[in-house]
């Protein structure tokens, strides 16, 4: 812990760059702003956490029970995209200016409950499963 709280500390200085090399990815998620992943010596993926974060902040899926594709039909309508996952799940990604709240007006009129609703984000961790799975 100490050692993070020093790496955060010279990394918050915005005098010097910090190289870390480590496999401890949520202690690199923690304490750095851009990451770069290697795969068999070349690069697999550079990603700045920070606007992957900002990116992902509206994703959401939902479980629901009722007529998903009126209701993704109409969440469209606002200008979302979304994806049917089976007959009870939908993921959407919201738009600027629309809110969760938006989704449960259009489902209670389009008589469909929402029974679980998570924002989601890819972590560091699913950022480098992918990257190995690539190529």
């Amino acid at each position: 812990q100490r050692m993070l709280k020093l790496i955060r500390d010279i990394r918050d200085t915005n005098q010097v760059n910090i190289l870390l090399s480590s496999h401890l990815l949520r202690d690199v998620e923690e304490s750095c702003e851009e990451i770069l992943i290697l795969k068999d010596g070349c690069v697999a993926v550079y990603c700045d956490l920070e606007a992957e974060r900002k990116s992902n902040r509206k994703f959401l899926e939902m479980e629901t029970y009722g007529n998903n594709l009126v209701f993704g039909e109409a969440v469209a309508r606002l200008g979302c995209e979304y994806a049917l996952v089976g007959e009870k799940r939908i993921k959407v990604i919201l738009q600027d200016g629309v809110e969760v709240a938006d989704l449960y007006k259009i489902a209670a009129k389009n008589e469909l409950q929402i029974r679980r609703l998570n924002f989601k984000r890819d972590s560091l961790e699913d950022i480098f499963l992918k990257a190995m799975e690539d190529k």
